[in-house]
Order: C-alpha cells, then sequence, then structure tokens
C-alpha cells in the first residue's frame, strides 16, 4: 500500500510540473535564505563573543548590586556624574574568594571612566578610560593588544596608553601625532570632588587585535589617575573639628568685620597685628612660613587626598572553557547572598554593553522575519494546494469509489508536500550551503561602521552552521505538512457520487 500511494503521489507531481515547480522554487529560496542568513548570524555572533570574552568582558563581570547597566562602557554614563558609580563593596574579600577556585583562570579588576583630551594648544579628543592594574589585566588578557609605538603601563608607572582612535582625533584636530613621552591634560567630572584635570604622560599607543568599532574607544591609564578623576577617594567625609576658640571666633566674626576698613577690620587686629614692615624697604621681615602658620596646621590634607586602593567598579573573570558559566555565575551569586555582600555577576553580554547586544537582537529580528516569510510561504502552497485538489475532484472521487479511504487520500497529498518539502529543502540547502562557502573564502566587508558592530568586525567569513542546515529542513517539512492540513480536508469533504458525476 505504501508503495502503491508513492508511486500515484509521485506521477501526481510529475504531471503537475507546473505547480510542483512553483511550490518547490519558493521552498527551496525559503530555506537558500535561511541557510545564509544563519550562517552570517552565527558566525557573526560567535566573532562577537570571542572578541569580547577574550578583549574586553572576561566570561563574566562582577559589579555592584545598585548598579542597573552593568556594561564595562557604561553605556553613556560615564559622563553624567549627577549620581555615582557604584564601588564594588567588599572587593579584596571577593578577589580572594575567587582566586580559591579551580575554575577561574584570571580575575581583573579594573575602573570605568571617560575625559576630554587635550594635547597641546589645539589638539582635542574624547576618551573612554580602563584604570588597570598592568599585571593583573596582562594576566587576564594575554596578547590581545598590539602596540604601535611605546610601551603598555608598567606597575606603579602613573601615565596613559592611547587607543590608535584616540591619537587620530588629535591628528584630526591639530596635525600633531602624539608620541610616548609626550604629556596630555584629561578632565572629568564627578559628584565627590567636582572636575579634576590630570597632566598624564603619554606612554605608548596600541590597538586591539581583534578591532571593534566600540573597543577602539578605549585608552588604559593608572589606578590613581582614574580615582582622582573620578573622586575615588579613601576619605569622602570630613568632619570640621573646630576648637571651642574657632567656634567663637566663626561666631562672633562677619564679613564687615573680616574685610571691613577702620579699627573693625580683622587684619588690623590679632591676625597680622605683630607682622612688621621695614620702613627702609617696605618689604616683610618675616618669611613665607610666618604667613603660613597662620593657616594652622595642614598636616592632615594629605590624608584626605588619598585615593582609595580597593575602590574598583568591575571584576572581570575569566574562567575554564570546561565550566558551565550560568552554573558559575549563579552558585557565585549564591555566595554573595551568603555572605552579605551587596554584588552580582552577570554574564558577558551583560559587560559587553548595547552596542554588542544589538547583534543578538538583530538575529531575533532576522529569525521574526524568517517566520513571517515561513508563514507567507504556507499561504502560497496552501493555496497552489487547494487550486490543485480542486482539479482532480474527479479523480479523487472515483478512488474513493473504488474503495480509498479517507487515510489513503490524506496520506497520498501528505505525501506529495513532504516530497516537495524534501526535494526543493536539500535543493536550497545546498544552493545556501555554496553561497555561504564562497562568500566564506573571500569575506564580507562591512560597508560602514553600524555593519562592523553588527557583524563583530571591518570582514566577515561566514562559517556554514549545521544547526542552520537542519533547522531550515526541519521549518521546511513542518511548512509542507502545515500547508497541506487544509488541502487535505477539503480532498476528504468530497462525495463519491457527486465527483464522479463531475468527471
Amino acid at each position: 500500500m505504501n508503495g502503491l500511494i508513492f508511486k500515484i503521489a509521485y506521477r501526481n507531481l510529475k504531471e503537475h510540473k507546473t505547480k510542483t515547480l512553483i511550490i518547490g522554487t519558493l521552498m527551496a529560496l525559503a530555506i537558500m535564505i535561511l541557510v545564509v542568513g544563519n550562517s552570517f548570524m552565527e558566525t557573526a555572533a560567535s566573532g562577537i563573543e570571542k572578541t569580547y570574552i577574550q578583549n574586553f568582558t572576561g566570561d563574566l563581570v562582577i559589579a555592584a548590586k545598585s548598579m542597573e547597566n552593568v556594561s564595562l562602557f557604561m553605556d553613556g554614563s560615564m559622563t553624567n556624574k549627577e549620581e555615582l558609580t557604584p564601588i564594588i563593596p567588599s572587593s579584596r574579600k571577593i578577589i580572594s574568594y575567587l582566586d580559591s577556585l579551580d575554575e577561574v583562570i584570571a580575575v581583573n579588576p579594573q575602573i570605568g571612566g571617560a575625559a576630554l583630551m587635550k594635547h597641546g594648544e589645539d589638539g582635542t579628543g574624547f576618551v573612554m578610560l580602563f584604570g588597570v592594574d598592568p599585571g593583573m589585566y596582562q594576566e587576564t588578557f594575554r596578547d590581545n593588544l598590539e602596540l604601535t609605538s611605546g610601551t603598555f603601563l608598567k606597575t606603579g608607572e602613573e601615565g596613559v596608553v592611547l587607543s590608535v582612535a584616540a591619537v587620530r582625533m588629535i591628528k584630526d584636530s591639530s596635525g600633531e601625532t602624539v608620541k610616548p613621552g609626550d604629556s596630555v591634560l584629561l578632565t572629568g567630572i564627578n559628584s565627590i570632588t567636582g572636575t579634576k584635570i590630570r597632566e598624564v604622560t603619554v606612554r605608548g599607543t596600541f590597538k586591539f587585535v581583534n578591532e571593534s568599532p566600540q573597543l577602539e574607544m578605549i585608552s588604559f591609564i593608572d589606578l590613581d589617575n582614574i580615582r582622582i578623576i573620578n573622586g575615588m577617594l579613601a576619605y569622602t567625609e570630613v568632619a570640621a573639628n573646630l576648637s571651642a576658640n574657632e567656634e567663637a571666633l566663626l561666631g562672633d566674626v562677619d564679613e564687615d568685620s573680616l574685610f571691613g576698613s577702620g579699627d573693625t577690620g580683622l587684619f588690623e587686629g590679632d591676625l597680622l597685628a605683630d607682622i612688621s614692615v621695614s620702613e627702609e624697604t617696605g618689604i616683610s621681615q618675616y618669611n613665607d612660613s610666618d604667613y603660613l602658620n597662620i593657616l594652622g596646621d595642614t598636616s592632615e590634607r594629605g590624608k584626605y587626598s588619598q585615593t582609595d586602593p580597593d575602590a574598583w567598579h568591575y571584576l572581570v573573570v575569566k574562567l575554564d572553557d570546561s565550566v558551565n558559566e550560568k552554573k558559575f555565575i549563579r552558585n557565585l551569586n549564591d555566595w554573595f547572598n551568603e555572605n552579605g555582600i551587596d554584588a552580582k555577576a552577570s554574564g558577558w553580554l551583560a559587560g559587553a554593553g548595547v552596542i554588542a547586544r544589538m547583534s543578538n537582537t538583530l538575529a531575533v529580528v532576522f529569525n521574526f522575519l524568517v517566520l513571517i516569510v515561513a508563514v507567507v510561504a504556507v499561504i502560497i502552497i496552501m493555496n497552489t494546494l487547494v487550486i490543485s485538489v480542486n482539479e482532480r475532484i474527479g479523480e479523487i472521487g472515483t478512488m474513493r469509489a473504488i474503495g480509498a479511504e479517507k487515510a489513503f487520500i490524506r496520506s497520498m497529498i501528505t505525501l506529495e508536500t513532504i516530497m516537495i518539502s524534501v526535494i526543493f529543502g536539500i535543493i536550497g540547502a545546498a544552493a545556501g550551503m555554496i553561497i555561504t562557502k564562497i562568500i566564506g573564502s573571500i569575506g564580507y566587508e562591512a560597508p560602514n561602521t553600524f555593519f562592523q558592530v553588527i557583524l563583530g568586525g571591518p570582514v566577515l567569513y561566514p562559517v556554514i552552521s549545521v544547526k542552520a542546515v537542519v533547522l531550515s529542513l526541519v521549518t521546511v517539512a513542518f511548512v509542507g505538512v502545515a500547508a497541506s492540513l487544509y488541502p487535505v480536508a477539503i480532498a476528504l469533504k468530497i462525495s463519491p457520487v457527486k465527483a464522479m458525476g463531475e468527471n
């Protein structure tokens, strides 16, 4: 019986070549687009993941629990200092715990920031700054940088290592090229100490081995300077401890008594009363220390300008390849809760920021568009099959009259659709694989910066996705079966007597 159904289905497809080619071509085209598109998207997503994990985010990122967006770029918040970027609490304890875990390969604590940059009279630019411990950074991200001049930061050394993009900005604005040994002024704003300007020596220039428009904005700076720019001080709240005499003095002295004229002026009174001036030279006989003594004890000032050595925005963690990242993150967050630490661990994509996540979003959009195409294909195929069934009313009625059961008719029409789906699905998948292979051998160059971000680099070399091929064939089989349901229902409603009368 199965052989008979197959022969009848094959004969019907052969006799209706035009309709078979129309349906088959639609299916083959849909499968080809699906294979090529998914291969592109998967290759791009894999490239972005590899680029960011190896160069930027590690496998996971730890930040303060109060930080809503864990992006290492802070997604624009670096220039908005109305609210202080939260610092990871108990950072030493967390780092010590991570170092004790066999699954952890390396930990890189770092600080994010941004500053306006000035070089010479006219050279200007904007830089995203990563404050890092040079040793820990290079242990976490090995060989991810290519120095174009100078050297990278050394432990305990002040300075900045500029990206080629930062150097280009200065070149475009002033015509001058920044060289190692030059100084640049970095201006940042924070809510603790306000505007901070730091003169920093350029130690070198670099570019990332795996280039990306987002990554090329990053420059590296020493920890002391980035903490000063961000206002990450060891002592941020200082109480004024005044003596009884000082409080009495402040309570009695007003603006007129401080700066007024005549005998009521403060400077006519006690503070400077004993300072004498030479009648011959008109120069005070006292030295600078005498005047500085007026300011009182300044020995504590250095203490309140010290930066906090435990202040970090992020901990970037590299894991062993065999580790289940999601399970590790879940267990780590449980450890934070058990120890009362207000920190949270997130996957690499959260740390990569909105631009990297855009690629994943576009992949979802692409698959949604493919779904719409599949629905349209189902409707077209269904209509074509309905027409085919109506043209064969007499044939189907005769088969029913000589004893063919409904199951036989259903199997016959369904088999016809599946045969079309399988044959043309394989043709479409093969065409998609060939096209992907050709493009993969020559590469697809991103036409602009936007596509560079989406594709994970300036040139994409797509690789055939086995998952995409299998998914495509499953999809086309589903489309074929779904498209045959309505035509089968119409065929089963055909009355043998009426059909034979119309034959």
